[in-house]
């Protein structure tokens, strides 16, 4: 019997932009996994989780841990001393930790899920500045992501361009590396079009996801070209630091009324935190997968988005992308989008198409046949 232990409990439910990447990520996987392995005599799965974690699973076995890993000195505790400890205890002969940060201890096989080079970009753009604490801690990530990838057999990454990072940043791995993406099956929900009045810019508060570039450009489209619209502005604050910058240049805005900030509720659903949306604005320098783009697309909204490849990948090339350099030409290609009806229906239409590809059944499958070849 091969027993596939799947642990969770360094992921906290609610940390994020729309409720956390990672944690959307892993909880849609156990859901559809669930499912996947109602008829499978040859193949046992158990999930080790935290005591946030509130999934009803039918057919994958939950083991609790106490431990408060959202502290680092716990997490380092849990992952390298307490995860072996529960593998060896509960037969566990493949191991996936669905971020990457792997026990140094663990002898049996082992898989790991590749998010995004967050930290690597962080480290190299400069954004922790001279915090000890903060480069300590990435340092520290930085270090688990090299053994992670070193002593992994299987790794799944959530876009093609996730995965070229890989190989770009390690070399040709001797691991399968397999793409599997996010999804956002359950909200395809296309919505009447109104006028497009109210922008929403959905990302947390952190210094890649390019709040200033979205207020800039938003003050050009009222200023220069008198368009008659708001913009909110919604994440997880925290980032308390980067957050209360905000505030601030929101609060010295020239269109300051036309601006807000909403309230971050971690139990608001997808179709909640979008119901006034008309348009979604993502203007981040970095992303692993980028999924209030798909989000948005399967509740038949428009996108903009930064021109970066991974935004590319995953809206399909359905969506108004503009360049980081010249606020300018970018507030100009966004107002030709806007005036052009047609470019906006195709891009609406062709993107709900788009984010119907992106399914967790079918990532679930792809899974299960990876473990099984392992």
């Amino acid at each position: 019997m091969k027993v596939i232990g799947i642990d969770t409990a360094t992921i906290i439910p609610g940390k994020g932009g729309t409720g956390g990447g990672i944690w959307t990520y892993a909880q849609n996987i156990l859901i559809a996994l669930d499912k996947l392995i109602e008829n499978e005599s040859d193949i046992q799965f158990k999930a080790f989780v935290n005591k946030s974690f509130d999934l009803e699973l039918k057919n994958i076995e939950i083991i609790h841990t106490d431990l408060n890993t959202e502290t680092l000195l716990n997490r380092v505790r849990y992952v390298h001393f307490v995860l072996p400890s529960l593998c060896t205890k509960h037969h566990v002969n493949v191991l996936h930790k669905l971020a990457t940060e792997v026990p140094f201890f663990y002898r049996g096989d082992m898989v790991v899920s590749i998010h995004d080079f967050m930290n690597d970009f962080y480290l190299e753009k400069g954004y922790n500045g001279n915090n000890v604490f903060q480069l300590l801690k990435s340092y520290y990530f930085k270090q688990a992501e090299k053994l992670a990838i070193r002593k992994s057999k299987l790794i799944f990454t959530n876009s093609l361009s996730t995965k070229d990072e890989l190989i770009r940043r390690y070399g040709n791995k001797n691991a399968m590396v397999i793409a599997l993406g996010n999804s956002v099956n359950g909200i395809l929900v296309p919505r009447p079009k109104k006028k497009t009045s109210c922008f929403y810019c959905i990302a947390g508060f952190y210094p890649h996801k390019g709040h200033m570039r979205v207020i800039e450009l938003f003050e050009l489209l009222v200023s220069k070209y008198n368009l008659d619209i708001m913009l909110y502005i919604r994440g997880n604050p925290s980032n308390n630091k980067y957050y209360n910058l905000i505030s601030d240049r929101v609060r010295q805005s020239s269109c300051k009324e036309r601006i807000v900030i909403e309230d971050y509720v971690k139990q608001h659903s997808i179709s909640e935190i979008y119901s006034n949306a008309d348009l979604m604005i993502l203007l981040s320098e970095y992303e692993g997968f980028g999924l209030p783009v798909i989000e948005a697309q399967a509740l038949g909204l428009p996108v903009i988005c930064s021109e970066i490849s991974v935004l590319r990948e995953v809206s399909g090339g359905y969506a108004c992308f503009v360049g980081p350099d010249n606020p300018e030409k970018a507030a100009g290609i966004v107002y030709d989008f806007l005036q052009n009806d047609e470019m906006m229906k195709s891009n609406v239409a062709n993107g709900f198409a788009n984010a119907k590809h992106y399914q967790w059944s079918k990532n679930a499958a792809q899974l299960l046949k990876a473990y099984k070849s392992l």
